[in-house]
């Protein structure tokens, strides 16, 4: 009996004990069964049995569907770039337009965009990137003449790309842009704004891509590591190395001290002294990187008109800034120098009272009639003529601006 029970007890053992670690789809295994009959005697039978591995051919399926499933999957965003005109274009700025708008159609000379993610690829250890995009209707926009033209591009991104916080933007034309701002839309963060405010130099004076940031501040050590070499890039190109010369196309702003005041190749009577330094480190202005003059090297030489001094690019003038400068300077040597002449040429008159002063900034001075003309004939000056009617609304009326307490008076 006892020999009985340790059989029945091992067969069931057998029966219960689980098999997980085959790798066979099925495993042949023997089972014993034990019967007893009524005289106590007992007979063994040995069965072929076949267990399923735990490991299924479904639950193989599922896992490599799981992993096509989680796949990169690419879709595409709207970029939407918004470029400031020129008001008033010259032969060859339009010429230039032309042809650029052109070779974009034709050719492929085009406007390039690529964006960067604020997070790391973990496999190449570099910030992700886009796939490249040009700007699709910079041709069929070439003749719009309203001051702000968007153009739009389709940018392809994978589906773990994240949050874009960079663009690059490589201008391929011949002519640069003035570049206002870039509006992505299509993540699901919501729209993605860069404010740009820029000129984007071509690659035949600048081959490297301008790089522009979105609006969100990050302090250095909390810079996302996307974008951190960018941005030292970035800071790099703008304070420059402190060689070559300047071109007007550059906006590096490394800075020098002020010894171009003078001009010592006229003689001893313009040589002026140097400013800035070691001991008084400022005033500084930008470095320009011209040679030295011929007759003191320490002295750099000087930027005679017509040719314009260097400024870094963004600093420039723009079209409506430089048209005021301009009227204004007009109005200075119109308030200054043709009363003078008028007060000479015409009869002195008495002084009447402190309203002739008040008349000069509600009617302003009536020159004589033809005495204009002749004055601005015999100054050679036809612009200034143009400008003349331009900045009066009575021709040949000179009109001050009211100061501020009269004008605090009459309010």
């Amino acid at each position: 009996m006892a020999l009985a029970k340790e059989l029945i007890g091992t067969s069931i053992l057998q029966e219960k004990q689980p098999s997980f670690t085959s790798s066979k789809a099925l495993k042949p295994m023997h089972q014993n069964h034990v019967s007893i009959s009524e005289n106590g005697s007992f007979r063994i039978r040995t069965k072929k049995v076949v267990v399923k591995s735990a490991i299924s051919k479904d639950i193989a399926k599922f896992v490599t569907k799981s992993e096509k499933d989680s796949k990169k999957v690419s879709f595409k965003v709207r970029g939407v770039l918004t470029v400031r005109n020129k008001v008033q274009e010259d032969f060859k700025e339009t010429l230039v337009k032309k042809i650029d708008a052109f070779a974009d159609e034709l050719i492929g000379r085009n406007v390039v965009l690529e964006f960067f993610s604020l997070d790391i690829d973990p496999k190449t250890k570099a910030p992700k990137k886009s796939k490249e995009a040009v700007l699709k209707d910079w041709s069929q926009k070439a003749n719009l003449k309203s001051e702000k033209v968007n153009y739009t591009s389709d940018i392809l991104v994978e589906s773990d790309f994240g949050v874009p916080g960079a663009i690059t933007i490589t201008n391929k034309h011949q002519k640069e842009f003035y570049l206002e701002s870039i509006t992505i839309e299509g993540f699901a963060c919501g729209p993605v704004y860069f404010p740009c405010n820029s000129w984007v130099q071509s690659v035949n004076d600048h081959a490297e891509p301008r790089i522009f940031f979105s609006n969100q501040p990050y302090l250095p050590d909390q810079t996302p590591a996307g974008i951190k070499l960018l941005r030292e890039k970035e800071l790099r190109d703008l304070r420059g190395n402190g060689t070559r010369v300047r071109k007007l196309s550059d906006r590096i702003y490394d800075y020098d001290v002020y010894n171009d005041l003078g001009n010592p190749d006229r003689g001893n009577d313009f040589i002026r002294p140097l400013l800035g330094g070691q001991k008084i480190p400022y005033p500084r202005r930008c470095r320009t990187g011209r040679a030295p003059s011929d007759t003191d090297i320490s002295a750099e030489s000087r930027v005679e008109k017509p040719f314009p001094l260097y400024v870094p690019r963004d600093e420039q003038f723009d079209e409506s800034k430089q048209n005021t400068f301009s009227t204004s300077r007009l109005k200075a040597v119109l308030h200054n120098l043709l009363p003078s002449m008028v007060a000479s040429i015409s009869k002195k008159h008495d002084f009447k009272g402190f309203s002739q002063i008040e008349s000069l900034y509600s009617e302003g001075v009536l020159l004589k009639l033809g005495l204009q003309d002749d004055l601005i004939k015999k100054l050679r000056l036809p612009n200034l003529v143009t400008r003349l009617h331009e900045s009066s609304q009575g021709g040949g009326l000179l009109k001050y601006d009211t100061p501020k307490i009269l004008s605090k008076q009459h309010q």
